[in-house]
């Protein structure tokens, strides 16, 4: 393999998805690895689901949070 991934930015995005169906329900963009942690903490999550789920948008049983980030080929 001589394909060299490298990271096209060093900022990372926080998904969280609803468990049953993998629809993305928010997004946070432009995390760095030293804060990420504090996403994954069961208040955070139950606070950014109570306050930023759109209107109307079912509260999903099971949640996945999922950090992201992009690395292209070169």
């Amino acid at each position: 393999m001589k394909m060299k991934y490298v990271k096209t930015t060093p900022r990372i995005t926080i998904k969280i998805v609803d468990g049953d169906t993998e629809e993305i329900l928010l997004e946070y963009t432009d995390r760095t690895w030293m804060t990420v942690g504090e996403m994954f903490q069961d208040f955070y999550v139950s606070e950014l689901i109570k306050n930023d789920l759109p209107s109307g948008k079912k509260v999903p049983k099971n949640l996945m949070v999922l950090a992201v980030a992009e690395y292209s080929g070169q």
